[in-house]
């Protein structure tokens, strides 16, 4: 039991200080949206953090034993973090597109102003 309330406790810590990263970076990536940059970059951090906290959970109860409680807890942390590395990519892939899309909405206004 406590190996399960540690893992879940650096779990959500883990999600917590990623999700704070990426809200961050997304702020100064999306900035150029203008009014609607902060509303996007919330709703892709909220899904980050609903999707990885929910793997979390699901992590803490797969079968998994490797010999004993602290390398168990190692081996579920190290699922995680490949977990999170993935969440994470995803995230910023996400971030790209919505900044791409928009980049792509000012070239077609701009030449069909210019046309």
């Amino acid at each position: 039991m406590a190996s399960l309330l540690t893992f879940l406790v650096a779990g959500t810590l883990l999600v917590a200080v990623d999700g704070h990263l990426l809200r961050r970076s997304g702020t100064a990536y999306l900035r150029e949206l203008g009014s609607t940059a902060a509303p996007l970059n919330q709703l892709v951090t909220v899904v980050f953090h609903l999707a990885t906290l929910g793997l979390v959970a699901l992590i803490a109860i797969l079968p998994m034993d490797l010999g004993g409680e602290p390398r168990t807890v190692v081996g579920r942390i190290g699922a995680l973090l490949l977990v999170l590395a993935a969440a994470h990519a995803v995230t910023i892939w996400s971030f790209g597109r919505i900044r791409a899309r928009h980049e792509s909405e000012i070239l077609t206004a701009e030449v069909a102003r210019r046309s």
